[in-house]
């Protein structure tokens, strides 16, 4: 069992109830801030940080709310940014954000790993969730450790420190295969 005292930022998306319902299957406390109150926290109180999907864009100052207060403090703790988590995560080290041609909201599409704790007893290929019509490029200080099979998208990376972690499609949905396994390996070995 896992006790790691971890804190969810909610950017507003229902799929932060998945989120929370994966760290209580995997007996985790944890506490959960909306963004906007983000800036109020101490992240010395937390081990782990996940930055949870949401609406909008993180070059949008409002719909980071408050996270970039949070997370320039939070220096010792590892952190996983989900889909807008994982862009704006990106953001901060230095990636651009694409408008996709074609957006993907609701479709599975085959993942392909390489070498991270994240995806430790994942196989190379998996089929996950994709919610999104923004994606990251390559530039910045960030290691590509996950693309998509189907049009190339930029679906995982981490920093070189293996701090931070961004995972673009949804480990948290019901139709993502690993998922509950990719948030456990972050707790667990990031």
């Amino acid at each position: 069992m896992n006790c790691t005292e971890l804190l969810v930022v909610n950017n507003h998306d229902s799929f932060v109830y998945n989120i929370i319902q994966i760290l209580g299957k995997l007996g985790n406390r944890y506490d959960v801030v909306n963004n906007e109150d983000a800036g109020r926290v101490n992240p010395e109180n937390y081990e782990k940080i996940i930055i949870s999907p949401g609406p909008g864009t993180p070059l949008n100052i409002r719909d980071r709310g408050n996270v970039d207060i949070l997370l320039d403090r939070a220096s010792e703790q590892s952190i996983l940014g989900v889909c807008f988590g994982h862009q704006l995560l990106g953001v901060r080290m230095g990636t651009g954000i694409n408008v996709m041609e074609e957006p993907m909201h609701g479709e599975v599409d085959v993942m392909i790993h390489s070498d991270s704790p994240l995806y430790e007893g994942v196989p190379m290929k998996f089929h996950a969730v994709r919610y999104h019509s923004l994606a990251v490029s390559s530039a910045g200080d960030i290691v590509v450790d996950c693309v998509s099979e189907s049009d190339g998208t930029i679906m995982g990376f981490h920093s070189k420190d293996m701090k931070s972690f961004g995972v673009q499609f949804h480990p948290e949905s019901y139709y993502s295969e690993y998922g509950g396994k990719i948030i456990s390996n972050f707790l667990e070995a990031c």
